[in-house]
């Protein structure tokens, strides 16, 4: 007779950030992960504030933490649970390897704590990422579980939350894989099933190091002041240490969960690529609906100035939608459009009007669009290249320097559609100021 199997317990996964700090780009990867993971087997993505160091964490970490993971969209199970406030249960646990004989109370400069007694065996487990893993427990020396504060060590809170929260996968980084052994002991001397472990390659800084702040931004919030997308975010994080099939980078949250796999994670460590994450989230904002694009760039730049108050603000928005990579990009790209006094740079401007004939028809194209409306810009456009037909030059002897009078920069959207936002009486004023900075002939 064949025997009936028993049921899985569904998946449980949970992400355990400590408020000692604000999110770590690293952290979020770990999230990205555990999440992805959670949504695509179905199961629950459990939220854990890991808060027992009493001198290091804080509250505004904690508000930071959970404003950074709704942010990005990784939406977790039920309420957020603290450590801290479970303090009864580890006392619990504690009294129950005393009195098995596990654990013992120590007493040193007059402080008691509470610590493992090690065992001296060989410890191995299979890793998700890393296969056969083993540990000799023979060389380290008895554990301390409960400080003498009466709060938990890391090693001792992190066993039992995840036993009685029905944590079945533990994924987290490279820098916890020692740890793990210790996990699994304490596992055994509860009698527990431990979780099954993955952890992750570390995220690297382009000089080989851990990822930290001499590198630049590492923070998630970081990132969101400097108007980087969500999704752009995750895109990237998700690329780091894990590979999808095929050659395709550009994902959604729903594609990722569709694709991820703990099986493509990769054992060896990842550079953070500052010119990659900036491209990938570049395309991210390429390819958003107009409507949601506007949208944002309004949310973001409101209340930062009143940019937002010009009367073309749609309209600029959708010249640079292909150009800005970031929210915050639009100021780099675009803010001469909001100057009220723009400043030309002299080496250019001597560039720009050392050709007579350059100067003598931007003389002329002033005295034509004065009397124009700067509302059409095909007229515009119209009226530029016959005007530089019957002067006898290439349209480009006008464009380039009328691009510059009206950006202060050589590369532009439309030149013609750049004036219609501008508008006139500003372009006018500018194309002037450049005529005023060429050479006087005698």
């Amino acid at each position: 007779m064949s025997s009936i199997p028993l049921p899985q317990a569904p998946i449980c996964v949970r992400f355990a950030p400590s408020p000692t700090g604000r999110l770590h780009i690293g952290g979020v990867r770990t999230a990205l992960f555990n999440y992805l993971y959670a949504r695509q087997q179905g199961g629950k993505f459990v939220l854990r504030i890991e808060d027992t160091d009493r001198e290091r964490s804080e509250k505004q970490y904690e508000d930071e933490i959970l404003f950074s993971m709704r942010w990005l969209g990784l939406e977790w199970d039920g309420d957020p649970i603290r450590q801290s406030e479970r303090l009864p249960r580890y006392q619990e646990a504690a009294a129950e390897l005393i009195a098995k004989g596990l654990a013992y109370e120590s007493v040193e400069d007059g402080k008691k704590a509470v610590r493992f007694r090690m065992p001296k065996q060989a410890v191995k487990f299979k890793d998700s990422v890393h296969d056969e893993v083993a540990f000799d427990s023979s060389l380290w020396e008895d554990l301390v579980i409960m400080k003498s504060d009466g709060y938990p060590t890391y090693h001792f809170a992190v066993v039992v939350d995840d036993h009685d929260m029905g944590i079945t996968h533990v994924i987290r980084g490279d820098d916890h894989l020692t740890n793990t052994p210790k996990h699994i002991l304490l596992y055994l001397a509860f009698g527990w099933k431990p979780p099954k472990y993955a952890h992750l390659p570390l995220i690297m800084g382009a000089d080989g190091t851990p990822l930290s702040k001499r590198h630049g931004a590492v923070a998630a919030s970081d990132y969101r002041e400097q108007g980087y997308l969500a999704q752009g975010t995750l895109n990237y994080l998700a690329l780091l240490g894990w590979g999808p099939e095929g050659n395709e980078e550009i994902f959604s949250l729903s594609q990722l969960v569709k694709k991820f796999s703990l099986k493509r994670i990769t054992k060896s460590n990842s550079r953070f690529n500052p010119e990659k994450f900036l491209w990938l989230n570049s395309q991210h904002l390429k390819n958003m609906p107009e409507e949601e694009y506007l949208r944002g760039m309004t949310e973001y730049w409101s209340g930062r100035n009143d940019w937002t108050q010009h009367p073309q603000w749609a309209q600029i928005l959708k010249l640079y939608k292909t150009r800005a990579r970031t929210w915050k990009d639009l100021e780099l790209q675009a803010g001469y459009v909001f100057q009220k006094d723009l400043k030309l740079d002299s080496v250019i401007c001597a560039e720009m009007t050392t050709d007579p004939q350059a100067v003598e028809g931007l003389k002329a194209w002033v005295a034509k669009a004065q009397d124009m409306s700067f509302e059409d810009p095909l007229k515009l456009e119209q009226m530029t290249r016959e005007l530089a037909e019957s002067s006898g030059v290439k349209p480009a002897v006008l464009i380039h320097p009328l691009r510059f009078a009206v950006s202060g920069t050589k590369v532009t959207p439309g030149l013609f559609e750049l004036m219609q936002v501008i508008g006139k009486e500003t372009c006018l004023a500018r194309i002037r100021i450049l005529i005023e900075k060429a050479p006087k002939t005698a």
